[in-house]
C-alpha cells in the first residue's frame, strides 16, 4: 500500500525518458519489459520483473508519447480463492485510504471481481482475473490480481480515442 501511496503522491513522469528512471525507483526492472505492438497513439510495455516483489510483474504505457499508466500483476503463483481474497484485501486497504470505490463488479467471464476509484488526478483499478477460458476459447491466463494506476489527464483521452476506434470498427 505504501508503494501505491508513493506513486499517487509523486510527480508523474511526462514520457518514457523520465518514466523509466521513475519506474526503476519503484523497484521495476524496466530492462526486462517487453514492448507490445502499438495500438493507435499508444505504446505499452509489460512483463517487467520486480525482484523486490518476488513473482510480481509490472508494465506501463504511453499515449501520444506521454506517460499514461503503470500496472502490476500480483499473486499469479496462487490459486483462485487466494487471488480473490488478496484482491478483496487490497481493495479494502485502498478504500481505507481513498474511500469507497466508484464502481465494483462481481464475477464476469474471464474476470473475478473488480474495483475502480476515480481520484482527482488518477484512477485506480483492481481486477481479480480468474484464469477461466474466454468465450473465444482461449485461456485468460493464470489467476492473478491486476492493479492499475493511471494519470487521468493522459488516460482519459486515450480511453475516449479507443472507444471511438471500437465504435468505428463496429460500424464496418
Amino acid at each position: 500500500m505504501s508503494q501505491l501511496t508513493t506513486i499517487l503522491r509523486s510527480p508523474w513522469p511526462e514520457g518514457v525518458d523520465d518514466g523509466l528512471p521513475w519506474l526503476r525507483s519503484k523497484g521495476i526492472a524496466t530492462e526486462t519489459a517487453e514492448e507490445t505492438p502499438a495500438e493507435g497513439n499508444g505504446r505499452s510495455w509489460h512483463r517487467a520483473s520486480m525482484p523486490i516483489w518476488g513473482t510480481a510483474r509490472a508494465g506501463w504505457s504511453t499515449y501520444r508519447e506521454r506517460f499514461a499508466d503503470v500496472f502490476w500483476f500480483l499473486w499469479d503463483d496462487h490459486g483462485l480463492d487466494d487471488v480473490r481474497d488478496a484482491a478483496a484485501e487490497l481493495a479494502q486497504q485502498i478504500a481505507d485510504v481513498h474511500g469507497a470505490p466508484e464502481e465494483t463488479t462481481e464475477e464476469t467471464v474471464g474476470h473475478g471481481p473488480s474495483w475502480w476509484w476515480r481520484l482527482d488526478d488518477h484512477s485506480i483499478e483492481i481486477y481479480a482475473h480468474n484464469g477461466a477460458v474466454r468465450p473465444e476459447g482461449f485461456p485468460a491466463g493464470p489467476s492473478v490480481v491486476q492493479l492499475h494506476v493511471d494519470l487521468r489527464a493522459v488516460a482519459d483521452p486515450r480511453e475516449a480515442e479507443a472507444r471511438e476506434r471500437n465504435a468505428l470498427r463496429g460500424a464496418d
